[in-house]
């Protein structure tokens, strides 16, 4: 049996108008090793938060 020690199904975010996260789907495996990458400004502390 897996156990899960994240999950994000559909994360979506907007401030105001502006449509920032849409759909994000996340699943990590408890024990792995796992990290966000990204450009500046992709949305990464935004979805972290």
């Amino acid at each position: 049996m897996r156990e899960t020690a994240i999950a994000v199904s559909g994360l979506r975010k907007a401030f105001k108008d502006k449509i920032v996260l849409d759909g994000i789907d996340l699943d990590v495996p408890a024990g792995t090793v796992f990290s966000l990458l990204g450009p500046n400004g992709a949305g990464k502390t935004t979805t972290v938060r």
